[in-house]
């Protein structure tokens, strides 16, 4: 399923620029790559002497191969949400919480699965009311809870480790210097978070870092 918009998105993840928030899925991941070259081409241009470029070369590898795993995650929260709104869209309940029975179905579901996903979002932590908390629960929101968070879990246990086998990878000259250093630095901040919530704003800010501010 094609998302129309990053307004879904754009509230779980401090990645995305405020901007870019209405931008067509598909146009934004064209636009996203078209920043990232920019970045790489303007951190190139920095001049810093500690940084290598086929480290360079290799570390923006592993990040984009990072990014591009953490996208299957996010599909995996928007198609479970989406479930769990196609079944509960026609209970009366929902109806009479909603009153959205002159928009399409299409829509209703849309918006059912934006509070969906605000609310199992791991940093989101927005509950609805006390009737949607209900009628979510009565359709599986537990269990797709415990399905997105494991996910969320095994997706940062798995981007610590290749992070930190890249880093032993490098020679003992490169690991002394930034790249390898930053790298440590991130690996260390959401393998050691203590919630799951806390791992993803370090994994988002890890991502801001490289991608937009042009961190070595």
């Amino acid at each position: 399923r094609e998302y129309s918009s990053l307004d879904e998105i754009h509230n779980y993840s401090s990645v995305i620029p405020n901007q870019m928030a209405r931008v067509p899925i598909h146009n934004y991941f064209a636009v996203f790559l078209l920043v990232i070259a920019l970045a790489c081409i303007n951190a190139e241009g920095t001049g810093d002497p500690e940084i290598d470029i086929e480290t360079f070369g290799s570390r923006n590898q592993l990040l984009d191969s990072i990014f591009n795993d953490s996208l299957v995650v996010t599909e995996y929260l928007f198609g479970r949400s989406e479930e769990l709104c196609e079944k509960l869209i026609d209970d009366e309940m929902y109806r009479n919480e909603t009153s959205e029975e002159l928009e399409s179905r299409d829509d209703v579901v849309k918006n059912c699965r934006r509070r969906v996903v605000e609310r199992l979002y791991p940093t989101g932590g927005r509950y609805g009311s006390k009737t949607e908390e209900t009628l979510w629960h009565k359709y599986g929101l537990a269990n797709i809870q415990k399905m997105v968070n494991q996910k969320y879990e095994e997706f940062f246990a798995e981007i610590v480790q290749r992070m930190d086998d890249y880093v032993k990878g490098l020679t003992p000259e490169q690991q002394t210097r930034t790249t390898a250093r930053n790298l440590r630095k991130w690996s260390s901040k959401i393998k050691d978070a203590p919630t799951l919530s806390m791992k993803n704003m370090f994994y988002n800010s890890c991502m801001r870092f490289y991608y937009f501010e042009r961190g070595v």
